[in-house]
């Protein structure tokens, strides 16, 4: 009689199929690993800015409505390059647009009001080379108010602006864009993981706006942190996942969108203020160029004063790659000339 041939059971077909799935999937991400490390991607690695600031070590203090804001005093900032430069904050935060000795006088001089980053607020350059400060020599007859903090996009302008209206109106703001403004204006995970190491100059919160159904701009206050995928430290692949997660989450968002609804928001209460609104392009990216033209199209003023990167000395090379000295002054001579041409008795 033949013997009678065994067949697998259940528990044991389960086990091979487990078997089989474990090594493809191992060897489909043992691949991935290495083709990717391959092509120049590499394990997250969370860096610290290289920034030491004296005295106090600290150059932001958290401010509830915008996040955070300046800490007033005079500092000399030194950058991990070795390059210093000297800050003057005064006792409302602002950086100083002329010397010390020039505050504190009474006066009813109009004013200009000039919002944006830290290219505004001057980062790498000491306070007399930034264009605020140069701003301020070219119109002496008016009060040159330098509104720019590092870190900040168009949103903190909105705030900064709607909450300074409430006390007085200047004659001209200028709110200077930037297209990597978008981010941060959104502050998705994108922008997170690249601000977070900056809790370091002090405890930080960021502002973010979101597009309602209707339109409208839905405003929030997160904590300025960043949460990692796993094994994202160790892994080239984990790193691309995250990468392009964040990719998809910030196409999702319409950052671009949300700055040119803040901009209108900003036109709105320059109109019911009778304040002048100026957009000044302050980078050559094409997300800056396509915000200037949706300005002219909503009968805002706009200008482009920003230069071109490649041309030496227009960067602060080889210390840190904000605009130079010679950048700044640029910038104020080309918002003179526009804002001279384009306002009547200014």
């Amino acid at each position: 009689m033949a013997a009678m041939r065994a067949t697998p059971t259940h528990a044991v077909r389960w086990k091979v199929a487990l078997l089989y799935s474990l090594t493809v999937t191992t060897l489909f991400v043992a691949s991935a690993e290495i083709g990717l490390r391959m092509s120049g991607w590499k394990p997250w690695e969370r860096v610290a800015p290289a920034v030491q600031v004296t005295p106090g070590e600290r150059f932001f203090v958290k401010d509830p409505t915008l996040g955070y804001t300046h800490i007033p005093g005079t500092f000399t900032v030194t950058l991990g390059t070795g390059h210093s430069f000297r800050v003057t904050h005064l006792p409302n935060t602002f950086r100083v647009t002329k010397p010390l000795a020039g505050y504190g006088r009474p006066g009813n001089k109009k004013e200009i009001w000039l919002f944006g980053c830290s290219i505004t607020h001057g980062w790498s350059l000491n306070d007399e080379q930034t264009y605020p400060w140069r701003l301020q020599e070219r119109f002496p007859d008016y009060e040159v108010v330098n509104y720019g903090v590092s870190g900040y996009g168009t949103i903190h302008s909105l705030l900064q602006f709607r909450d300074a209206l409430e006390r007085k109106s200047p004659k001209i703001a200028v709110v200077a864009y930037a297209g990597f403004h978008d981010r941060r204006n959104t502050f998705l995970r994108i922008r997170q993981k690249r601000v977070a190491p900056l809790n370091k100059l002090g405890p930080l919160m960021q502002p973010y706006a979101r597009l309602g159904q209707n339109g409208q701009l839905r405003f929030g206050m997160a904590e300025v942190e960043y949460r990692e995928f796993p094994f994202m430290r160790y892994s080239a692949l984990s790193h691309f996942l995250e990468s392009k997660y964040d990719e998809l989450e910030e196409g999702l968002y319409q950052g671009h969108r949300v700055s040119e609804v803040l901009v209108q928001d900003m036109a709105g209460l320059a109109r019911r203020h009778d304040v002048q609104l100026v957009v000044a392009g302050i980078t050559p990216h094409r997300d800056t160029q396509s915000m200037l033209r949706f300005a002219h199209e909503h009968g805002i003023l706009s200008i482009d004063i920003s230069g071109d990167p490649n041309v030496p000395g227009y960067l602060n090379l080889p210390y840190d790659n904000h605009p130079s000295a010679l950048a700044n002054k640029q910038f104020a001579e080309k918002l003179e000339t526009f804002l001279r041409a384009e306002i009547p008795r200014l």
